[in-house]
């Protein structure tokens, strides 16, 4: 392939040379810092942009070479080969396969284990971060991963700088003969330059798959007061219910609440939004009948980013009656059950427990 260009004043055109990757994490990095350059709606209709790339995630078979996201929730794996590397041609197709069936029935706490191992944020931070908007939906978010975690319903991406026919015709083949609940596509990202301008032309091996994603769990449910209520009192009796009250009422009073869309479990999330940042405290379920505590999230938003924060926080949680959470908790969500407040007592000491965390926020 020639490619030449030239400026609107000019009348010579110039021949771009074809400027060849000279190892395969020379790709890895350009993806990771520019993952929407692999257009995924090309790959599956209807699929939203990436937004994060997370690097040489290591699994039991091996690292895959980037795990990227979209807002909406969607898993690509992404593993990058030089068209001169010999496993492009059958070892690579194994090899994305094998990660695949790693992370097929993996829960989301799993997975936002090894994505926090890797980067030091929990998963949804980082998405959250990238989308840089407060009408997104974690709760929707963490759905919609644990969905594709349970059927495997990933996006498998090989990413070289120049297809071979091997590589195309199991491309081919699996996208045409195949009914897989995947979606799997070769991505060519070939390289240009001259020496002020360079030039990248990615090209999705078709034909694909293009049906958007199926939902495999119900639609999701947009909760209210009424409704989470009658759940909760259905499931755990009018004296959790009692409780749960207590904490809404405290929340609706210092600051904002939102309501869960889970398709099962409802829940509240009290949030404060303080010089840019939203801080969620915690959320409370009616099903599960217990708070999550959002120590990940705390991580990574002061005043709570300092660990001895953190530590004294789980400290004055771990003061009420029939709470215990472990030490190593503080990069997690451990959850105190809401039986476990229905001392009055209790209640209060939890209460006043976040008044001070609401006034550490507000203060840093």
């Amino acid at each position: 392939m020639r490619v030449l260009i030239r400026g609107q004043s000019e009348q010579q055109w110039k021949l771009i040379d074809l400027a060849a990757f000279n190892q395969e994490i020379e790709l890895q990095n350009l993806l990771a810092e520019s993952p929407s350059l692999i257009s995924l709606d090309e790959v599956r209709a209807g699929t939203s942009p990436l937004l994060i790339a997370v690097r040489e995630i290591t699994l039991p078979v091996g690292s895959v070479d980037l795990l990227g996201f979209t807002a909406e929730g969607d898993i690509a794996l992404i593993e990058c080969k030089l068209s001169s590397n010999p496993e492009i041609k059958r070892k690579v197709i194994g090899q994305i396969m094998e990660y695949a069936a790693y992370l097929w029935e993996m829960s989301y706490q799993e997975l936002d284990e090894i994505v926090l191992q890797r980067s030091d944020e929990n998963l949804a931070e980082l998405v959250r971060k990238a989308v840089h908007s407060t009408d997104w939906d974690e709760e929707e978010f963490r759905n919609n991963v644990e969905e594709s975690l349970a059927s495997g319903n990933f996006l498998l991406i090989i990413v070289v700088d120049e297809i071979n026919e091997d590589l195309a015709r199991v491309a081919r083949f699996i996208n045409i003969c195949g009914s897989p609940n995947f979606a799997f596509a070769a991505l060519e990202m070939r390289r240009f330059k001259t020496e002020k301008i360079e030039m990248l032309l990615p090209r999705v091996l078709g034909p694909l798959r293009m049906s958007k994603r199926t939902p495999v769990a119900p639609p999701a449910r947009q909760w209210d007061q009424s409704s989470y209520f009658r759940e909760l009192e259905r499931v755990h009796g009018e004296d959790a219910a009692r409780v749960a009250r207590r904490i809404l009422e405290w929340a609706q009073q210092k600051m904002q609440v939102r309501w869960g869309k889970g398709r099962v479990h409802g829940s509240f999330v009290p949030y404060l939004d303080h010089q840019g940042r939203r801080h969620q405290l915690f959320a409370v379920y009616n099903t599960f009948g217990f708070v999550e505590t959002y120590f990940d999230s705390f991580a990574s938003k002061p005043p709570f980013d300092a660990e001895e924060k953190r530590l004294e926080l789980l400290s004055r949680l771990n003061q009420i009656s029939d709470v215990n959470i472990p030490k190593d908790a503080i990069k997690r969500r451990p959850n105190i059950k809401i039986h476990a407040l229905l001392n009055e007592e209790s209640l209060e000491q939890f209460l006043l427990i976040y008044d001070w965390v609401v006034g550490e926020i507000l203060n840093s």
